[in-house]
């Protein structure tokens, strides 16, 4: 992510990567109503690990110094980013869905 001033600015990055899953995520949950359209991060998130799995063992070839492995350990940092907010939206619209079906 970004190194540049330090520490602050990389958790800064993750955070809105986190909150953007986490809406665009929520957004899909409540206006969707096709389980597929709702799994649509799910997907993307599943494509990206395989993408950073393969990058890693250098099937696209191999960098200098290692470069490839580098761009996967960072990649497989912003996947996990991004799999906590899809888990987090996935939680919250659950907890909301229960909560609707007690109530009626």
């Amino acid at each position: 992510m970004i190194f540049v001033d330090g520490y602050y600015k990389t958790m800064i990055v993750l955070g809105a990567i986190d909150i953007l899953i986490f809406a665009v995520q929520l957004l899909l949950c409540y206006k969707s109503k096709r389980t597929a359209i709702k799994l649509i991060p799910a997907y993307i998130i599943i494509f990206l690990v395989l993408f950073a799995t393969a990058l890693y063992v250098g099937a696209f070839g191999t960098g200098s110094f290692g470069a490839n492995q580098i761009l996967a350990k960072i990649l497989a940092i912003g996947i996990g980013v991004a799999l906590i907010g899809d888990v987090i939206a996935w939680i919250v619209y659950g907890i909301i869905i229960k909560k609707a079906r007690i109530i009626k």
